[in-house]
Formats: C-alpha cells, structure tokens, sequence
C-alpha cells in the first residue's frame, strides 16, 4: 500500500492569502495594544511627579500634558459651562466648566470641576455648587484640548450649555486670554461633583485579544488548506 499526495494549487494560494492578511491585522492589532500600554504607564508615571505651577506665562503644551498642574487665581463663576452628554455608569450628566482667573494677571485656564447629574426634566439645568469669591488653589491634571471637533449644529455661544468645548470659543465666552491647557480638577473639594479622571486600565488587552484571534485563524487557515488540498489515495500494489 502506497500513498500519494497530490496539491491543488489554487485553495492553497487562497489560504495563504488570508493567513498573510490575517498575521498583518494581528501585528496592527499588537501594534496598538503596544501604544495604549505605552501612554497609560506614560500617565501612570506622570501622575506621581510633583505638581508644576501654572502662572501668567504662556506654557509649553507638550511638556504639561498628562502632568500634575497647580493654578492660583480667583473663579469665574458667572461664566461657567456645562458640557452635555456626560454619561456615568448610565446617568446622564454634564462636565462643570469654570474660567480661573490667574493671579495678578489677565490670563485664565479653565478648569473641569468634574461630572454632574443632568435633572429628570431636560429643560432644567443642575444647580452648581456654590464658588469662594476669594482666591483659591486648583490642583489638577493638565490636558491638552481638542483642536476640532465634530458637531452637527455649532453652538451659539450665548448659551451655557455646549455640546463641545474649544478654547477659542471658550476666551470669546469669558472675555480672557487662556492657557492651552484645560485643568482637570483632582483635589478634594467638598461639593458633589464626580471626578474620576485616570482610567484603571490601559485599554491594552482588548486589543491583545483580537491579535491573538487573528493569529489563531491565521493558524487554523494554515491546518485547513492543507487537509482541504492534500488528498490521499490508496493504491494497492
């Protein structure tokens, strides 16, 4: 008894096509969960640093984003914002925007308070906690603002509720001149507010999941086009 393999081409440069895309979407996939775990340690470290202060001059972007930030100044209650379509484990919600006017100076940065529970009725707006009219210290985490945003209707302007927030439209509301950063509060202050700013986890193992998927179909395509193309037959002598 003897057997004979025999080839089928076609199958075989079909699976070899998809097992060549398959290992590249996994290396994209791998790739990505690389970068996701690479800026969450970025943040990790950066939140023990000491905090760097923020005053009248201009600040270098790049060197404060992710970075613990403290500003002195006085608040801009009256020119508060809330920032719509904030959702926390399913309740709807806005971010409280506030201007603080820097200290000895007119140049602000504007500073998210954290998160707030939208009313029942969405005609009505939340009351905000109550500011100190005096001089006060923000401790928070710098973050660098969207440039663009995507938005079906531009907000007017005039409103106290936006659906996006950009520093241009934000110095025209205010009136200031503003640091391009946007400080997210961190310090404990007793009003209410939520803010939980620092993911817990990178994000990385989901796409570690889908890399190792595509490597196990890239795998099982190999294992099926070589039953599917190698046939044995018997021959008896």
């Amino acid at each position: 008894m003897s057997i004979r393999f025999r080839i089928r081409p076609f199958p075989l440069l079909a699976a070899l096509a998809f097992v060549a895309a398959a290992i590249s979407i996994g290396e994209i996939q791998r790739g990505r969960a690389g970068q996701k775990q690479h800026a969450f340690d970025k943040i990790e470290s950066l939140r023990h640093k000491p905090p760097i202060h923020v005053g009248a001059s201009p600040v270098d972007v790049t060197l404060l984003d992710q970075h613990p930030v403290i500003a002195r100044g006085r608040w801009m209650a009256e020119k508060s914002l809330l920032i719509d379509n904030k959702v926390i484990n399913g309740v709807a919600g806005y971010h409280v925007i506030t201007p603080l006017v820097i200290e000895g100076a007119r140049i602000g940065i504007l500073v998210n308070r954290g998160w707030i529970a939208a009313p029942r009725l969405r005609s009505e707006l939340p009351v905000l906690p109550a500011l100190a009219e005096t001089n006060v210290e923000v401790m928070g985490v710098a973050r660098i603002p969207p440039a663009k945003v995507f938005e079906l209707a531009p907000d007017n302007g005039q409103d106290a509720v936006w659906q996006n927030l950009t520093l241009e439209r934000a110095g025209v509301w205010s009136g200031l001149e503003l640091q391009p950063v946007i400080l997210l509060q961190t310090d404990m202050a007793s009003d209410g507010l939520v803010r939980n700013w620092q993911p817990e986890e990178s994000g990385a193992l989901k796409h570690w999941g889908f890399a190792f998927v595509w490597y196990l179909a890239a795998f099982a395509a190999v294992v099926a086009a070589i039953v599917s193309s190698v046939e044995r037959r018997k021959h008896e002598a």
